[in-house]
């Protein structure tokens, strides 16, 4: 199991809040966009993920501590068969509660040896709803209320935060808001999922931007400079160098999709110039001969 402590190079007795100091460093350090190693990038994000919730760190921490119950033969001294039964029992999967025990049992040369049995019970089921937004709207974070309609006929409404730069296929997971047709169990989950569509001329790829910009033949060749409007209706300059060829993609840095708005990481933007060859009249046909 990675130390994801190490990872973000502080100690367990950190604070979220010196945790997240540390992401950020590290985050600007590491990120693909600034020339950082993607792999790495990823580590100290999932790192971050897990140990800035305060649940998800007591259970990694737990994991830690208990997880790996035999190493050499040996017995972990806080392992028993009561914690490791505990830890592992009750786990929802799906539309089924799984109810989960063990049965251990010691091999041949005296290692632990563990059977797991798993009673289903028949479950409330969770209800998808697909939510479509544009990536002009994906620009920024928003709050939109959705209905749905759950198993039993019944109208639902829920509210959904979404994050600035938020990616298509993302799911958003709303405990206990799900279906309720079997009265004496929990509740499903509600499961958002976004569809995010390229619009306003804008297509997206991952963090990056992509957009088309058609110039005339003579503006490729002395070079050129137009006003481009984005998804967050500003105006930006792009310069089209003196001798472009068509086709060229042009980069505009940091003017991509948000990836971490706190930090101020975005993706870049890229311009695809398509060259335009005007009919001409004889005369200037001529004239350009001449040159």
């Amino acid at each position: 199991m990675k130390n994801y402590y190490d990872v973000l190079g502080v100690n367990e007795q950190s604070t979220s809040a010196e945790i997240t100091k540390a992401f950020k460093d590290l985050a600007k350090k590491h990120h693909p966009d600034r020339g950082g190693d993607e792999s790495k990038f990823k580590e100290i994000n999932e790192a971050h993920n897990t140990l800035k919730d305060s649940q998800k760190r007591h259970d990694y921490d737990t994991m830690r501590k208990f997880g790996n119950a035999n190493t050499g033969g040996g017995q972990h001294p806080f392992f028993n068969e009561d914690i490791f039964g505990d830890f592992f029992s009750g786990f929802q999967g799906g539309d089924m509660d799984f109810n989960t025990s063990f049965n251990f049992t010691r091999g041949p040369g005296g290692e632990r040896i563990f059977r797991q049995n798993r009673a289903q019970t028949r479950g409330n089921r969770n209800v998808q709803v697909r939510m479509a937004i544009s990536i002009k709207e994906a620009m920024q974070k928003s709050e939109k209320t959705i209905n749905y309609k759950l198993p039993s006929g019944r109208e639902e409404f829920a509210t959904v935060n979404i994050p600035a730069g938020v990616q298509h296929g993302v799911t958003f997971k709303y405990a206990g808001m799900g279906d309720d047709s079997i009265k004496n169990l929990p509740r499903g989950d509600l499961m958002v999922i976004m569809s995010v569509l390229d619009s306003d001329g804008y297509t997206r790829k991952g963090n990056d931007l992509y957009t088309d910009k058609t110039i005339d033949c003579f503006q490729a060749v002395r070079g050129y400079e137009f006003n481009l409007k984005t998804l967050e209706d500003k105006i930006i300059k792009v310069k089209v160098p003196a001798g472009t060829q068509p086709n060229t993609i042009l980069q505009v840095k940091g003017q991509g999709m948000p990836v971490h708005k706190t930090i101020g990481i975005r993706g870049n933007l890229y311009v695809k110039v398509h060259v335009l060859i005007p009919q001409l009249s004889a005369a200037d046909l001529k004239k350009i001969k001449d040159l």
